[in-house]
């Protein structure tokens, strides 16, 4: 029996038992109390587990079938290669994300009986019918997908790039579909007047899905899809280089590197936004949400999430000096002065700017706007220009300085709630607390990376780029890059959760239990680290297993990914 029948018959066994366990609960039946964790925390595990394997199988297929695209456009084989070796590594995981997912489902019926049920009448059409065909229907598209790769070449390219896109956009909508119950344990529907109970009684279920953080949460993660998926391909690189011992090999791997921690960068540099998107949406359902968020409780997790925002950008700009150097003739690219200054300027200009006129007052546009475009605009009339590696390391400090910024807190405590005066930040300085001075900063990562991108850009167009003589350093930070982004995934996730407070659904069902509690970041951080632990071996294992162990000495030349005759 193939794989893929294997697999579709464990998820029908599973769906069929998942429905079973739901329906078949005797009356009272007391939850399971779990050891050492506690129930809360074994939940935790499992779905943070679940939720990292399955936005690797989501957001990976994505940028394959956008690499296969590329080689069917560009008549280079090295797209087609790529895309066939990550999609290997995402079926291995598929049966993972399936077993992960069912797990999930016997621990929370397990742990939580009655909120499982209520959530599940709530949303039966969305848990019985919608989902299970949408996986069903991804499962069987995915393999098929993987299967046919050698057979549907040449004349048939077209046909199987087009397959990827449908499992993509399947793919896209068993997130959404899944999204509605998530995001309404956050911000279940209400409307004015009417208590939520009332309007739940009453609520369709598009009512129920289409809630406030809805579409806001559906688009981070998308994004943060994309992201993940961008830098496990740089770790898949990373590992097959640093075991490669031919030259071509080398080059490869050096080259499959490279695309994907581009594409993880670029997808990163959307993803601040689409955080703020998600987190403007979840203080206009109920403004209690901001302050416990951002300067109460969990305002040490954003602490963390800055700190590792900031290494991630700082490894990512690392690792474009590191690709600089293996360029002949980069002496040679020169960028207008105007840059660095901006570079320079723009956390204080944009922070002075958005405090006096605060988002969205279309006044501060006139002032940004013109600030970012004058490298572009102004560096045609100034002749003045500095070598790419001054930019580089300029970008390199302004990343520091930027990180510093948004980490800095409103007072040296653990929370904001009256602090004394010995605790505050000093008047002077209250500034880098706020709001305008945090998006500066955010601000200024964004553009650091993207102007060290467009260095690297005329650096390769103008000089020769040697694939395989990368430093080996530059190995190490991308599978940096990977479990930066793993573990930051895990740490933004329980704040998602954590902002529902003592609620199992915010304002709905409560939690009476002993563990609706907000833990400390040190108690959160142990967990995030021992999960990202378990998907990182499980990862790199199944590289191993399908790429390494499989890959033959002497590698076949590809096939050529375009249509017979096109060349």
């Amino acid at each position: 029996m193939k794989t893929w029948q294997r697999s579709l018959m464990a998820l029908i066994a599973l769906l069929a038992l998942f429905g079973g366990t739901a329906y078949a609960q005797a009356p009272g039946t007391p939850p399971v109390e779990f050891p050492y964790t506690g129930n809360r925390t074994a939940v935790w595990i499992v779905a943070q587990l679940h939720i990292l394997f399955a936005g690797f199988i989501l957001g990976a297929p994505i940028f394959v079938v956008i690499s296969e695209w590329l080689g069917y456009r560009k008549q280079d084989p090295r797209y087609d290669r790529l895309a066939k070796e990550v999609t290997k590594v995402t079926v291995i995981l598929y049966s993972m994300t399936a077993l992960t997912g069912g797990l999930f489902i016997f621990v929370l019926l397990a742990t939580y009986p009655q909120f499982t049920t209520w959530l599940i009448n709530h949303f039966f059409i969305v848990f019985a019918v919608i989902y299970p065909l949408l996986f069903i229907g991804e499962t069987f598209v995915l393999y098929m997908y993987f299967y046919t790769w050698d057979s549907w070449k040449g004349n048939k390219k077209a046909r199987h790039i087009a397959l990827g896109v449908l499992l993509n956009l399947i793919g896209s909508i068993t997130l959404f579909v899944i999204d509605g119950p998530t995001s309404f344990m956050n911000t279940p529907v209400k409307a004015e007047g009417v208590s939520p109970v009332e309007f739940l009684a009453t609520a369709s279920i598009w009512d129920k899905m289409f809630n406030y953080s809805w579409m806001p949460l559906n688009m981070h993660r998308l994004v943060g899809n994309v992201t993940f998926g961008g830098f496990v391909a740089g770790l898949i690189a990373a590992y097959m280089y640093m075991g490669s011992t031919k030259d071509e090999e080398r080059a490869y791997y050096d080259w499959m590197g490279f695309v994907g921690n581009m594409i993880g960068v670029g997808a990163l540099l959307f993803l601040p936004f689409m955080g703020y998107l998600l987190a403007y949406e979840l203080c206009d359902y109920d403004a209690s949400i901001c302050p416990y968020m951002m300067a109460d409780q969990l305002s040490m997790f954003f602490e963390m999430q800055g700190a590792m925002i900031g290494l991630i950008f700082l490894a990512s700009n690392y690792y474009i000096w590191l690709s600089m150097k293996r360029i002949e003739g980069v002496e040679k690219v020169r960028m207008t002065i105007i840059a660095p200054i901006v570079m320079i300027i723009l956390p204080l200009v944009m922070t002075k700017v958005l405090t006096d006129y605060p988002a969205p007052d279309p006044k501060s546009l006139m002032f940004l706007v013109p600030m970012l475009l004058a490298p572009a605009i102004l560096g045609r009339f100034i002749p003045i220009t500095v070598s790419s590696r001054t930019v580089i390391k300029i970008g390199f400090l302004m990343v520091v300085v930027g990180n510093a910024i948004w980490l800095t807190p409103h007072g040296f405590a653990p929370t904001g709630a009256k602090l004394v005066a010995e605790l505050e930040l000093p008047s002077d300085w209250n500034f880098l607390a706020l709001m305008p001075a945090k998006n500066s900063a955010a601000f200024t990562l964004v553009f650091v990376t993207v102007v060290n991108y467009i260095i690297y850009n005329r650096a390769v167009t103008q000089g020769t780029i040697v694939w395989g003589k990368i430093d080996y350093a530059s190995q190490f930070v991308l599978i940096f890059l990977a479990f930066s982004a793993i573990w930051t995934m895990g740490l933004m996730g329980a704040v998602r959760s954590l902002l529902r407070k003592y609620f199992h659904t915010y304002n709905l069902l409560p939690d009476f239990t002993a563990e609706s509690f907000t833990p400390t970041l040190a108690y959160s951080a142990w967990y995030i680290t021992g999960i990202t632990v378990v998907f990182y071996a499980v990862v790199s294992f199944a590289i191993i297993v399908t790429l390494r162990a499989s890959h033959p000495k002497e590698h076949a030349p590809e096939g050529s990914p375009v249509p017979a005759g096109a060349k």
